[in-house]
């Protein structure tokens, strides 16, 4: 945008120096979807949503397990200075992404204040470095409601284990959300973390915003493989969703998602199953 004479005179006096500033990064929940093997070689592998964390080296935290993240480059844009961030740290070069949040609470990070303008992605790609993929396992609490005049509060506790190999990081909050008329607040509250910073929160956004975005769009193909079963893309779902689906109500809503294909899988210990992929032209009227 070019601007006026009127605005080159006022920038020619103009210093920022009044100002205080904050520093800011960048930060990034990388989630992937795995199989998990059993035991049993006719049951098929369970699907386990999981996040990317790299162990930090330095304070504060040090040895403290984080989401990948790095201050702002004043001369690029957010969106790229957090790509070139995931590709030098882990190698991740293939993902969907979107802006998630900015955090911005004032004693989120020790140092200083420290703006995070945090995002999303979903990717495929599993041979990462720098790292550890962890399991992600999700308790929901009960819900305690108050309702009132043209409103409610409700407040629901969370627990995010995360789990690689022998290392567990166990993680608790409370998720708050209050109405009043058209207006609605919604707080995500730290009780304790064994991962560094606010970043169990950022998680939490995450991981909220994936299973919100299963019910409208078809964001849940930059987690599967080109090709796939109908039951994997059901597993898929549940695992998200936390929770199991009915199969008649599942293929009538998915199916404008998804085309077949003249292929099946060989898999020993299990029947044959129709491979399918995404339509990319998908009806957007029949999704759960």
């Amino acid at each position: 945008m070019e601007i006026s004479d009127e605005d080159k005179k006022f920038l020619e006096l103009y210093s920022d120096s009044i100002y205080e500033k904050p520093s800011v990064t960048v930060d990034a929940v990388i989630l992937r979807l795995v199989d998990k093997e059993t035991n049993n070689y006719r049951k098929l592998p369970e699907k386990k949503l999981q996040v990317y964390l790299l162990n930090r080296k330095y304070p504060p935290f040090k040895d403290k397990f984080a989401i990948v993240g790095t201050f702002i480059d004043l001369n690029n844009e957010l969106a790229k200075t957090m790509k070139l961030c995931v590709e030098s740290k882990v190698g991740l070069e293939n993902f969907y992404y979107e802006q998630l949040y900015t955090f911005g609470e004032k004693q989120r990070d020790p140092r200083t204040r420290v703006l995070s303008v945090s995002y999303m992605l979903l990717t495929n790609q599993s041979k990462l470095h720098g790292g550890e993929w962890f399991d992600i396992d999700l308790n929901n609490g009960k819900i305690k409601l108050e309702s009132f005049e043209n409103g409610y509060r409700s407040e629901r506790e969370v627990g995010i284990i995360l789990t690689s190999g022998d290392t567990v990081l166990k993680n608790n909050l409370i998720v708050k959300s209050e109405k009043k008329g058209i207006e609605r607040v919604s707080e995500v509250e730290v009780v304790n973390s064994d991962i560094a910073f606010d970043h169990i929160k950022i998680i939490c956004y995450a991981l909220n915003r994936l299973k919100n975005k299963l019910e409208y769009t078809d964001i849940i193909f930059n987690l599967m493989k080109e090709k796939f079963t109908l039951t994997e893309l059901k597993n898929s779902y549940e695992v998200i969703l936390g929770e199991r689906l009915l199969d008649a109500n599942f293929r009538r809503k998915t199916a404008s998602l998804v085309l077949p294909l003249n292929e099946y899988t060989q898999d020993k210990g299990h029947r044959p199953s129709q491979l399918f992929k995404h339509n990319p032209n998908w009806n957007k009227d029949n999704l759960i």
